[in-house]
């Protein structure tokens, strides 16, 4: 009964992170491609109103997506500053109920940078 019943869990286990739950990183393409892109432009958007940085999205290189606490979104990517581009690796982390809830953070060649922002 006891193999039995372990048997259960791990099959479970194996089905939830085949399905892409539970924590699990998805890559994106298509629709959620184009989400995650208008998640990071709006970032970028708030960002550069405020106190910065000021980049522009060139193109995206490749973005996932994972539910802990909230949704973290890992884009790497070409950033333009002024006539610059940069490839970097920017996270946003969103937990929209909190008070300023978004966290982007930018890795870039030429160092890392933390802002915070609202919705």
């Amino acid at each position: 009964m006891l193999s039995m019943k372990i048997i259960f869990v791990l099959g479970f286990a194996v089905t939830i992170v085949s399905a892409g739950i539970g924590g699990g990183i998805k890559e994106l393409s298509g629709d959620d491609l184009k989400e995650a892109e208008q998640i990071l432009n709006d970032s970028l958007s708030k960002l550069a109103s405020g106190d910065g940085p000021n980049y522009k999205l060139g193109k995206i290189i490749k973005a996932t997506r994972q539910v802990v606490s909230g949704t973290k979104y890992v884009y790497d990517v070409e950033l333009i500053e002024g006539s610059q581009t940069k490839v970097c690796n920017v996270k946003i982390w969103s937990q929209p109920w909190l008070e300023n809830g978004i966290e982007v953070t930018f890795n870039c060649p030429d160092g890392q940078v933390v802002k915070r922002h609202g919705i």
